[in-house]
């Protein structure tokens, strides 16, 4: 099978760094399968990108190599960092990005080897001088311990976590996707450990209450807020055929708490 890379930045669509990455990397790995799994990450928002990978990652083969280049240190004293992980290889700055991928299991390495990164190091695009290298090289078979020294302290984020005082989960909006939806840093896991009836829940998000989970969107009143257990297995708020965000006013950071309902 050819090897995969993926590619999840913030750098958009209107400008030419996706398309130099993917040269980059196709002039050392030209039989290698490229997949965009996103773009659109906000500006420097580290947080946003390790949810989506922590997301995405599982769903490929074992053996990817997923660079991230979610970077506002670029060129200052954050290390460029290399990791395996779970079977999957990761690129990226040493900023937190890989969080949700780190732990007992992560071999995590710094990128000093030069002679495999581009000539004429730039400051300002490393996605291009050393991640797009990198990746390529770990593509066509070459190890972490090929590009730098062995780390054993990656930066990781504080993630925010939920809180059950014994009768209600306190957590918040982690992530708001295209459509407006909000997911929730509570999982389906901690709802069905915590409440005798998970599928009777009460959720209080800004000044709206809303019970469920409903089992899918469509099951929900049109026009509606409703909740639901999503594809990340998370607790979701959306509004049918609308922006739960938009309509709730609410964003990354807003409380969310959940009770049993009556």
């Amino acid at each position: 099978m050819r090897p995969v890379i993926t590619l999840t930045t913030d750098f958009g669509l209107d400008d030419p760094y996706v398309g130099i990455m993917k040269g980059v990397i196709l002039n050392i790995a030209p039989d290698v399968r490229l997949v965009d799994l996103t773009h659109q990450i906000q500006p420097q928002n580290i947080l946003q990108a390790a949810l989506v990978v922590k997301a995405a990652y599982p769903y490929f083969p074992k053996g990817t190599v997923h660079v991230v280049v979610v970077d506002p240190g670029v060129g200052g004293v954050r290390r460029p960092m290399g990791l395996k992980s779970y079977d999957y290889w990761f690129v990226g700055p040493d900023n937190g990005v890989f969080t949700s991928v780190i732990d007992s299991q992560a071999s995590c390495y710094e990128l000093t080897t030069e002679k495999y990164f581009l000539k004429n190091l730039s400051t300002t695009f490393h996605g291009r001088d050393i991640f797009s290298p990198v990746a390529a090289w770990l593509a066509r078979g070459k190890t972490l311990r090929t590009f730098g020294r062995k780390i054993a302290d990656p930066v990781t984020l504080d993630l925010p976590l939920p809180k059950f005082d014994g009768t209600k989960i306190s957590g918040e909006i982690i992530y708001v996707d295209h459509f407006g939806n909000l997911t929730t840093n509570i999982d389906a896991g901690l709802l069905e450990g915590v409440f005798e009836h998970p599928e009777k829940l009460e959720v209080q998000v800004g000044r709206l209450t809303v019970q469920g989970p409903v089992s899918s969107y469509s099951e929900e009143k049109e026009d509606a807020v409703g909740i639901i257990i999503n594809s990340w297995n998370a607790l979701e708020i959306f509004h049918r055929e609308g922006n739960a965000a938009q309509k709730l006013k609410v964003k990354i950071g807003t409380p969310v708490s959940v009770t049993q309902a009556d």
